[in-house]
């Protein structure tokens, strides 16, 4: 094996092993959450998903629909009442 496929392999083994390890806490950090948050936070974090589904139902009020069925953005004429190009 030569220097740069071993150099390779560590990097590979260091770099799984640690987001591995990230994950496993994000995991058991998130398992046990429900358990030990408070009413009120539990509260305040269905408070915050509604806002967050709320502000997506918005996001999608401002899409349109191409032909080849994909979604872009709408171009909005914030300056309706001027005409283009002059101040």
């Amino acid at each position: 094996m030569d220097a740069i496929t071993h150099t390779i392999l560590a990097i590979a083994s260091i770099a799984s092993a640690y987001y591995g390890g990230r994950w496993l806490l994000v995991r058991e950090a998130r398992r046990a959450f429900p358990h030990t948050a408070s009413d009120e936070l539990k509260r305040e974090m269905k408070l915050m998903n509604a806002i967050i589904e709320r502000m997506v139902a918005e996001d999608n009020q401002y899409t349109e629909r191409t032909e080849a069925g994909e979604s872009e953005p709408l171009q909005l004429d914030l300056f309706a009442e001027r005409e283009h190009g002059s101040h």
